[in-house]
C-alpha cells in the first residue's frame, strides 16, 4: 500500500473545506524523478536519497517532490548485498585493525584484503558486507517505472488516502452492490451499510495515533469503491488533530476522481475474502513478513500474531513464511530456474513482490550481471 509520509501532505483549506493538493497536470519533476530512480538501479539507497534531495532545489515544494518519491519508492526493490554476515564481517574487520596501526590508505586496503582472502571473497564484497544490514546500505535492484500521467495519478490517490486516515466520520456511495466490499465494511467497528442498487456506507472514526493501519484499511475500502462507474466520498476531516473543529471534504467520479488512480502493481499482494462464514486468512500463501509490515504500518510481530490468530500453518523461512504445499511447489521449481529474471517471473506469478527475498530465504545467492536479468542464482 502506498501512502505520503502524513509530514508530506498538502492542502487547501477554506470555508469549512479541505482538500488534498492534487497535481492536475504531469509536471516535469516527475519526469525528473522517474529518471533519478531509473539511473540509481543497482546504487545503494543513500546515492538515491541524495540525489531526491537534490530534486528539491528545483523550484518545486518539497513535500509534493517527496511524496512523489514515496509513490516511486512503493515501486522499487531493494536487496542488501552481503557475502557474509555484516556483524562477522565488523567483527574480523574490527579485530585485524586493532592489532595494527591503520596510517594510510594502502594500510586499511591490507586489512580488507586478509579479511577477504580468509573468507573466499573479494574486497569489493567484503566492503558491501560491512554494513549491509544498514537501509542506506541496500541497493536499488529493480524498479518498476510508470508514465508520468501514472505516477500523477498514484500520488494524488496516496495523498487522498493519507488525508482521509484523519477523517471522524466517511460516508462512500457508490452504484451496485459488492459482497466483498461490505463484508470489509462490516469488520469496522461503527460502520453501517443502507440501500439496494445505490449503496451508502457510513464509517464512524475516532482519532488515534495508528495512522498507518488506519490508511491500510482505507485503502483496502477505497482501492474497490474508486473502481466503481459511479461513486462518491465526503468525509468530515480534523487534520492536523490538535485543529478543534473538523472540515469536509468531498470527491467523486465526477470531479476531481479523474485525478486519481490505485496502483496496479500494488494488487499482487491482496487476497479478497469473498465471504465471512467460513474462516480463512487474511494473508496469502507466500509472506515476505518485512514488506507486509512496512505496507501496512504495523511491526512483523503483530503481522505474526495476526497469522496465528487465523490459524493457517506457514513454514518458517526466517522473514518469509510459505504455506505447506506451496513450500514444496517452490522448492521443485526453484531448482529449474538458472536466472534473476527466470526466478522473478515465476514468483511473481504466484504473487510475490518481493521475490529477491524469497529466492534468499530458499538459499539461493545471485551473481549480479548485466543485464541484471541475466544474473545467474546458485543454490548455497
Amino acid at each position: 500500500m502506498t501512502i505520503l509520509p502524513f509530514e508530506h501532505i498538502r492542502v487547501f483549506r477554506r470555508k469549512g473545506v479541505i482538500k488534498p493538493i492534487f497535481l492536475r497536470e504531469p509536471l516535469g519533476i516527475l519526469e525528473t524523478l522517474i529518471e533519478v530512480f531509473r539511473d540509481h538501479k543497482n546504487k545503494k539507497r543513500a546515492d538515491l536519497n541524495e540525489a531526491i534531495s537534490d530534486c528539491e532545489h528545483l523550484g518545486y515544494n518539497y513535500k509534493m517532490v517527496r511524496g512523489v518519491a514515496s509513490v516511486l519508492e512503493s515501486r522499487s526493490f531493494f536487496q542488501s548485498r552481503c557475502s557474509i554476515p555484516p556483524l562477522k564481517a565488523r567483527r574480523e574487520v574490527f579485530t585485524e585493525a586493532a592489532k595494527l596501526v591503520i596510517a594510510s590508505n594502502e594500510e586499511r586496503l591490507q586489512v580488507l584484503t586478509n579479511i577477504a582472502t580468509r573468507n573466499g571473497i573479494t574486497v569489493e564484497e567484503l566492503e558491501d558486507s560491512l554494513y549491509a544490514d544498514l537501509e542506506d546500505e541496500q541497493y536499488l535492484v529493480d524498479f518498476l517505472a510508470p508514465s508520468k500521467e501514472e505516477l500523477m495519478r498514484y500520488y494524488n490517490y496516496a495523498h487522498m488516502i493519507s488525508l482521509l486516515a484523519y477523517s471522524l466520520s466517511i460516508e462512500i456511495i457508490y452504484r451496485g452492490t459488492d459482497e466483498h466490499l461490505e463484508n470489509i465494511v462490516r469488520r469496522i467497528k461503527g460502520s453501517r451499510i443502507s440501500g439496494k442498487n445505490r449503496i451508502k456506507v457510513i464509517i464512524d472514526l475516532k482519532p488515534t495515533s495508528r495512522l498507518n493501519y488506519r490508511s491500510s484499511k482505507l485503502d483496502e475500502i477505497l482501492r474497490i469503491v474508486t473502481s466503481k462507474s459511479e461513486w462518491a466520498i465526503k468525509a468530515n476531516i480534523k487534520y492536523p488533530q490538535r485543529y478543534k473543529t473538523y472540515c469536509i471534504f468531498e470527491i467523486s467520479n465526477r470531479d476531481d476522481g479523474k485525478f486519481i488512480e490505485v496502483d496496479s502493481s500494488e494488487l499482487e499482494t491482496i487476497i479478497r475474502i469473498s465471504t465471512p462464514k467460513k474462516k480463512d486468512t487474511t494473508y496469502d500463501e507466500i509472506i515476505v513478513l518485512d514488506e507486509i509490515a512496512r505496507r501496512q504500518g504495523v511491526t512483523t510481530k503483530q503481522i505474526l500474531n495476526e497469522i496465528k490468530k487465523d490459524g493457517k500453518k506457514y513454514i518458517d523461512l526466517g522473514d518469509v513464511l510459505v504455506s505447506p504445499l506451496m513450500h514444496e511447489e517452490i522448492s521443485s521449481n526453484l531448482k529449474k530456474l538458472n536466472t534473476v529474471g527466470e526466478a522473478q517471473e515465476y514468483l511473481k506469478g504466484l504473487g510475490v513482490r518481493d521475490f529477491l527475498a524469497v529466492i534468499e530465504s530458499y538459499g539461493y545467492y545471485v551473481e549480479w550481471s548485466r543485464p541484471r536479468k541475466n544474473s545467474p542464482i546458485y543454490h548455497l
